[in-house]
């Protein structure tokens, strides 16, 4: 079975090869000979010209579009750019490079007699203020303007800084208040905390659109690929007013990619974690002018890790990982470029296993976690600018998950299962100008079954949970200093017996030039539904680790409040920008674990209920500074205090668990002359209470973690090739990701270890070498 998935999967990554390789489009032979075997036109001239950005220092690397006859072609390292062969008529010219504007269309027209040359200046983008988010309100400000504050991870942060291949290393020492972790021992499952908050506050977004289930989120992170993605933002704290359930924490939107000139890039890495090999391959594809006027977006991605066994007892630290993923999106704009229709589709295989013996059947071993999944999605969106102050966005998205798997220990041959997950979100939002006031309107309907089958654990789930939601919002300017945002959403879920309110309200006051003060306060919730974790069934003691809903579950309400003070600006005329935040949660029926006991003793059973509560306070400093045109750094911290009201059940701890009290990262970007450049991060995780089950260790406690700092670093150089006629541009790239190999000390050893204690550092020392190839 795993074999026929991977071959169909290798079978349509070859199609889309096929469909968004640049050889396959006309559009991208462009050589010192002219297009292919000729042009279709009898009299032509040449252009030839130069791209400089605003202090006429010229950018190499610039992609020109000729737009009539859909011809381009990439910038020299001197700046220039050469088209023989083009018709003598009025054209159109532009040029697009990744941080800065793109250029104005402006009309040109060649002679026979002479060669035209021109000039085209493009204007830098600043990283700080400059850039658009949309997540916060669902509407476009400048980064600096929004009232949501709204942190920003970008194509150059993902592909050329972190060369990150999937979600968790997009994420990891890169956000302040963001961290990512591992889960589990055996499968490597991995979960996102946004403000100290666990991965299931946390709503990943697509586009503004909850794709993602509880189900297909336990291995979501290190599954999702980067491919697709233009820039991702992270907006921390309740949400819930504008994406519903599971976004109490805050919300992960991962924005697409729309071409607008033909590209495409291949990159492989190879490397070795702990000794171990991993490999990861891939390709982006662009076309920006398809016949019908589309234009197109494809990827893949395939990665492979090794199993690691640290400490060589037999049983692996980190799973064996086979991952392939791949997807394409078509864009067409209508109704002279006011509306746009955007599809797509993606298929996401993983395979990943871990514990002893992994040569053998599953029900031959220790211990066995294995999962092999195959998630595919579709979805379609309209957007349409009906009037200058109108507009509305019609989207929806429809994906099934199926996931066999095995979660056993003791040699037991009932431990197999079986889970499938169709999921279906549609939303549909309005919005108005009216004077100083946008007004949003809209409607979301999160549909979803979960059927899981283990007969080892009895567990039999054939559920169905729905949401119907209802939300409205106005923005309000007073003046240009001072947004005001206040909105209310209106839930309904079938394991509710009443709708839930949730209301929002936000400000931001400019109290001088660059000078930002922002205030927000918000409620949420979460329905009691199946959870990520409940259909992950850890070891512990030999024994399956089984969570379940208490029947009389109700849903958790929050309280959050953000206030923060930010500079945006520049320091001897280079981007500056600084802040802090001062947050706070209040989580009320907060759900907790308590073991009851199983009738046979063959698995421990742990029910989830409502406790009375807990509150999350904390501080948030986060800065970004260009201290040199050739070196900028980054750095975030969070102190923060998470506790709850009264004593949890299993081990009487106040303080939360996994849960540092400090935590953050520093990370420099330097460009070195000769087009070679470094970037290095160190991330730190403070201390924190662990819990510990028996199996292992002779009885249940509670651990206290040491600190960690982990160093990275991966050095890169750039190399601008021609290759008949067209440029290309080459990096290559060593990296060396946890430097001092900083892990977890303690980790259980045999058949009896408490598989979910881990902590601290995902992966252990890294070496990888890396090629990336653009044209």
């Amino acid at each position: 079975m795993e074999n026929v998935r991977r071959q169909q999967f290798l079978l349509a990554a070859a199609m889309l090869v096929a469909l968004c390789a640049p050889g396959m489009s006309l559009d991208t032979k462009i050589s010192q000979h002219g297009y292919g075997r000729g042009p279709p036109w009898s009299r032509t001239g040449n252009l030839a010209g130069t791209v400089f950005d605003q202090d006429a220092a010229p950018i190499p690397g610039v992609t020109v579009e000729i737009v009539e006859i859909s011809v381009s072609g990439m910038t020299d390292e001197e700046g220039g750019f050469t088209f023989e062969d083009l018709p003598i008529q009025p054209l159109t010219i532009r040029a697009i490079a990744d941080g800065y504007y793109p250029s104005a269309p402006a009309l040109f027209k060649v002679s026979e007699e002479s060669e035209l040359r021109i000039e085209i200046t493009l204007v830098r983008k600043e990283p700080v203020t400059e850039t658009v988010v949309v997540t916060g309100t669902r509407t476009e400000h400048l980064q600096v303007e929004a009232p949501v504050r709204t942190a920003v991870v970008t194509t150059h942060d993902i592909r050329e800084r972190k060369a990150a291949v999937n979600l968790a290393e997009t994420l990891t020492a890169t956000v302040a208040g963001v961290r990512v972790e591992n889960t589990c021992q055996n499968c490597a499952a991995t979960g996102i905390r946004l403000n100290g908050l666990e991965s299931k506050y946390t709503q990943i977004l697509e586009d503004g659109l909850p794709t993602m289930s509880s189900v297909s989120m336990v291995y979501a992170l290190d599954q999702i690929p980067t491919e697709f993605v233009e820039s991702i933002e992270v907006v921390k704290g309740g949400a819930s007013a504008l994406y519903g359930p599971n976004a109490v924490g805050g919300v992960i939107n991962l924005i697409r990619r729309e071409p607008h000139a033909n590209s495409f890039t291949l990159s492989s890495e190879s490397g070795w974690q702990y000794g171990r090999p991993t490999q990861s391959v891939g390709f982006v594809g662009q076309a920006g002018k398809l016949p019908g006027g589309f234009a197109a977006d494809c990827y893949f991605r395939g990665q492979r890790h090794t199993q690691i066994d640290r400490d060589r007892d037999g049983f692996s630290d980190l799973p064996r990982r086979d991952s392939l993923a791949g997807g394409a999106t078509v864009y067409r704009r209508f109704l002279e470029g006011k509306a746009r229709l955007t599809a797509g589709g993606n298929v996401l295989a993983d395979y990943r296993r871990g514990g002893d013996r992994l040569d053998r059947e599953p029900h031959e071993t220790w211990i066995t976690e294995l999962a092999d999944t195959v998630r595919s999605s579709g979805f379609l969106r309209w957007n349409h600018t009906a009037s200058p102050s109108t507009f509305y966005t019609l989207a929806a998205s429809l994906s099934h998950l199926d996931r066999n798997s095995y979660y056993g220990a003791g040699f037991d041959p009932n431990a197999y299962g079986h889970t499938t997950n169709p999921l279906l979100a549609a939303d549909a939002q309005v919005g108005h100008q009216a004077g100083r006031h946008t007004l949003m309107a809209g409607f979301q309907f999160l549909g979803e079954r979960v059927r899981d089958r283990i007969p080892a654990y009895g567990r039999h789930f054939d559920e169905s949970f729905r949401n119907t939601g209802f939300y409205a919002q106005d923005e309000f300017y007073p003046s240009n200093q001072v947004a005001l945002v206040a909105g209310l959403r209106i839930d309904k879920s079938n394991t509710l017996s009443r709708p839930v309110v949730s209301p929002r309200g936000n400000i931001r006051m400019g109290l001088a030039e660059h000078w930002n003060l922002r205030f927000g306060i918000s409620t949420g919730f979460r329905a009691p539904v199946i959870f990520d974790e409940d259909l992950h069934v850890a070891a512990v003691g030999g024994q399956g680790f089984v969570i379940e809903n208490s029947p009389d579950l109700e849903e958790e309400r929050s309280l959050s409040w953000t206030t923060s003070l930010d500079y945006a600006g520049s320091f001897r005329g280079l981007p500056f920008q600084a802040g802090v935040n001062f947050f706070s949660t209040t989580l009320d029926n907060v759900h907790v674990l308590e073991e009851f006991p199983t009738p046979d003793g063959g698995f421990r059973r742990f029910l989830r209920r409502n406790a009375p509560g807990s509150y999350l306070r904390g501080l948030e400093l986060d800065l970004n500074w260009s201290i040199h045109r050739r070196l900028s750094v980054r750095a975030g911290g969070t102190l923060q205090l998470a506790r709850y009201r009264e004593p949890e059940p299993e081990f009487g701890s106040l303080r939360y668990f996994r849960t540092p009290s400090r935590y953050g990262f520093a990370a420099a970007d330097i460009a070195l002359p000769k087009d070679f450049s470094i970037y290095t991060d160190v991330e730190f995780i403070g201390t924190m209470l662990a819990p510990h089950y028996a199996g292992y260790i002779p009885e249940d406690r509670v651990e206290r973690t040491p600190s960690f700092a982990v160093w990275s670093v991966k050095l890169g150089r750039d190399f601008r090739l021609g290759f008949r006629g067209s440029p290309v541009t080459l990096r290559l790239y060593v990296g060396i990701d946890n430097v001092f190999d900083s892990y977890q000390p303690d980790l259980d050893q045999g058949p009896l270890r408490d598989s979910r204690y881990v902590y601290g550092p995902r992966s252990m020392r890294t070496l990888s070498f890396g090629i990336m190839s653009s044209f």
